[in-house]
């Protein structure tokens, strides 16, 4: 592939070096706001230098893996900029854990240097020998250097562990080139530029929740912090600040329009919003985009591979609801069969991905990095999917969903679109469930349409057109909330203990 040298330009350029450039160009101009502080462009400038000067004179350096507790807040974003800086990895951490605990309970074999963390109630910086350490400031006096450090594009600048959604999480190394190269490609497609106005609602800890960070600090616009996260909290920092563009999941988009309670808010500012990190339908994106006033963006795209594909913001409703979109600029997709080989339009097969956002590897685990990515650099993504005729690309199911019911296949996402296709059917979800006589059967778990109330018998008499028997859900369960993972997406671990029983 043939990569234009102005994005190998833009690639060659760490996240610190994009907040210096916006610094530069408009000191003056919002960056990271709360409800308490607006932090602009040229003052989170000074901060980040400060904040390496001190990092640096308690000896971290490149390479150095640092721990942090990723609180969804300015602070996490400073420290991940001054680590940029300095060339040392940020390892950031869930939040609704101790930094120390999270590190330790991971199972992943990693030993930080350092840890920063806010648990006592103030950041504080210490040795991973679990000495006293000190407090970190966040003042922007402007006193000190910019840092001199020589890092290349594809140093490791942090690692992301994956949600876990589905099975044991991993720790993904990332590159200063893999967070660029994604905002590099992205924000012509949306035409996302300073003027607009973004909101963090996902976890820093997740590579969608970054970046949003990533794409705001690459067009220098303002980020804002909402510290309240229920539907009013978000409607309302949405009124208050014009917020213009929204990253999120399916199920949060949906959450928010659950009860009509957006009616009640101006949110006109709204133009943009990017759906990836789980299964929607057509259907679903035509009711957000039109509820909430913006032009919705499907998005697919994992820790590994940062972004993979989506559409352009001056697509038509209809060709944006047809898949997860067209390949970004800088990445090849490759739908393999059983036997790897290449299969052509239409045809169903395992999606492999290559290209910049591509992930350097699991960390310390060179023989979990080999199982996925094979001899000519493709990402094996476990996610079953097609091309279409006008190249866009349609997921429609992981391997590891696939269902084994008395040795026949039953896809998950299949019985999860039929189900998603009724009209008392809100969300759904499907999971394998150990079964005595067939070994497996598929159960699933829906949330009715506000005002319905299907029954499992119902249920499964409407699905009888739409799939054959021996995929049609053992059992489903009918309840008001599914379980989630940290960064939004349903928690299909949590799901599956939902039908603990015998057959």
């Amino acid at each position: 592939m043939k990569i234009p040298e102005e994005k190998i330009r833009q690639c060659s350029i760490a996240l610190y070096g994009y907040l210096r450039k916006a610094a530069l160009e408009d000191k003056d101009r919002a960056y990271l706001v709360t409800d308490k502080k607006t932090f602009t462009y040229g003052e989170a400038f000074a901060v980040v230098n400060g904040l390496a000067a001190d990092l640096a004179a308690r000896r971290i350096k490149k390479g150095d893996i640092v721990a942090v507790r990723a609180v969804r807040c300015p602070e996490t974003v400073f420290i991940s900029l001054a680590m940029s800086a300095l060339g040392a990895v940020a390892v950031l951490t869930d939040p609704h854990f101790g930094v120390r605990e999270y590190i330790a309970q991971s199972g992943v074999d990693i030993a930080p240097r350092y840890y920063i963390s806010d648990e006592t109630g103030e950041w504080r910086v210490e040795a991973g020998s679990g000495s006293e350490g000190a407090a970190l400031s966040f003042r922007a006096d402007g006193g000190a250097a910019e840092p001199t450090t020589d890092i290349s594009p594809d140093d490791p600048f942090m690692v992301i562990f994956t949600s876990g959604s589905t099975g044991k999480s991993k720790a993904v190394v990332l590159s200063h080139k893999n967070c660029i190269s994604n905002p590099a490609d992205a924000m012509p497609l949306f035409e996302e530029d300073k003027n607009d106005v973004a909101i963090s609602l996902l976890p820093l800890n997740h590579v969608f929740g970054f970046a949003v960070i990533a794409c705001a600090t690459f067009c220098g616009h303002p980020v804002v912090f909402p510290e309240d996260l229920s539907v009013d909290g978000i409607l309302k920092t949405i009124q208050k600040y014009g917020v213009s563009v929204i990253y999120s999941v399916p199920t949060l988009f949906l959450d928010m329009l659950a009860d009509g309670r957006h009616k009640s808010y101006d949110i006109s500012s709204l133009r943009l919003g990017l759906m990836a990190g789980g299964p929607f339908t057509a259907d679903q994106m035509r009711y957000i985009e039109g509820e909430l006033g913006l032009r919705l963006m499907p998005g697919y795209g994992m820790s590994e591979c940062v972004g993979v594909s989506t559409m352009r913001y001056r697509d038509g409703v209809e060709e944006r609801a047809a898949g997860v979109g067209r390949l970004y600029p800088m990445t090849e997709a490759f739908i393999l069969d059983e036997n790897g080989a290449e299969v052509g339009i239409g045809a169903e097969g395992e999606i492999c991905v290559r290209g910049m956002t591509l992930f350097l590897g699991y960390y310390n685990d060179e023989e979990a990095t080999r199982a996925v990515v094979d001899s000519e650099g493709r990402l094996h993504t476990g996610d079953l999917g097609y091309m279409d005729g006008n190249g866009i690309l349609h997921v429609s199911g992981r391997k590891k969903d696939i269902i084994i019911r008395g040795g026949e296949n039953i896809s998950a996402g299949k019985i999860e679109n039929a189900l998603l296709s009724l009209p008392d059917v809100y969300q759904a979800a499907v999971v394998g469930v150990k079964d005595d006589r067939f070994g497996e059967v598929p159960c699933a778990a829906v949330i009715p349409v506000r005002g319905c109330s299907p029954d499992e018998s119902s249920l499964k008499k409407a699905l009888a057109g739409a799939l054959s028997g021996h995929e049609i859900p053992e059992r489903i369960i009918v309840t008001d909330v599914f379980p989630k993972t940290s960064s939004g997406k349903t928690d299909k671990l949590k799901i599956k203990e939902m039908f603990a029983w015998k057959a």
